[in-house]
């Protein structure tokens, strides 16, 4: 069973007497471990495809699964178990970058020194040990997605959601960042979906998509090889 699953998704917006089409009929599945990468320019429907992932917006045709459960009717919990990664980082939320990932950990009753610890492990988990107690203000961008990965994985999710990962950071780290998610990814089993504006933001990525006027195109998973079974030669076939 797929951990993400998406039938025949579609979504339509209205603009006036216009009606626009982000996205045409979707189908896409994620395993777990699995870093799908959905790439398509602007106003190709990346957007909206997250959105709908990530339970923020409903599709007005289709359905959306997750962990086998319609999302639509996915508890808290479960909803909890789906990671959102963005690049925003609230004075609201912390002074320095271990403030902002434990945020997630003290919104859900961990304690402040547990919470501390975690997120202290999951910094240095993503290579961001170094930028601890430092305010987002003093990042570089690498710095900010590694952050940002930090505050999703250090409440251990099943599904992660990136959109556009290495907008922004030099292209020299970028490929670095792409295969610590892809390592992230499989060595915790979390399934990735994430976006990218250009082909050269897939690297790490196990499957690559496109999305082109809100119709996906790209390879299915994999399809299972067929197994058969070898038959062992008798006595007389043998002898020669």
């Amino acid at each position: 069973m797929s951990v993400l699953s998406l039938e025949n998704v579609s979504k339509r917006y209205r603009r006036g007497h216009r009606e626009l089409v982000a996205l045409r009929s979707v189908s896409l599945e994620v395993e777990n471990g699995e870093v799908v990468c959905v790439s398509g320019g602007r106003a190709s429907g990346r957007t909206t495809l997250l959105r709908i992932v990530a339970g923020s917006e409903r599709p007005d045709e289709g359905h959306v699964r997750f962990a086998g459960t319609d999302l639509a009717r996915a508890s808290g919990e479960l909803r909890r178990q789906i990671a959102v990664c963005n690049l925003r980082f609230l004075p609201a939320h912390g002074r320095d970058a271990c403030d902002h990932v434990a945020m997630p950990l003290r919104a859900t009753r961990v304690s402040d020194d547990e919470a501390g610890l975690l997120a202290h492990r999951a910094l240095e988990r993503v290579g961001a040990g170094d930028v601890a107690l430092t305010p987002p203000h003093e990042w570089i961008p690498s710095e900010a997605v590694r952050v940002s990965l930090a505050r999703a994985i250090v409440r251990e999710p099943r599904l992660l959601i990136f959109d556009e990962p290495t907008n922004g950071v030099d292209p020299t780290e970028r490929d670095d960042l792409l295969l610590l998610i892809q390592r992230l990814a499989h060595e915790s089993g979390i399934a990735t979906l994430l976006t990218a504006g250009d082909t050269a933001s897939v690297t790490g990525a196990d499957r690559v998509m496109r999305l082109s006027d809100g119709e996906l195109l790209g390879r299915p998973p994999r399809a299972a090889a067929e197994v058969v079974e070898l038959r062992r030669p008798s006595a007389s076939e043998s002898t020669p």
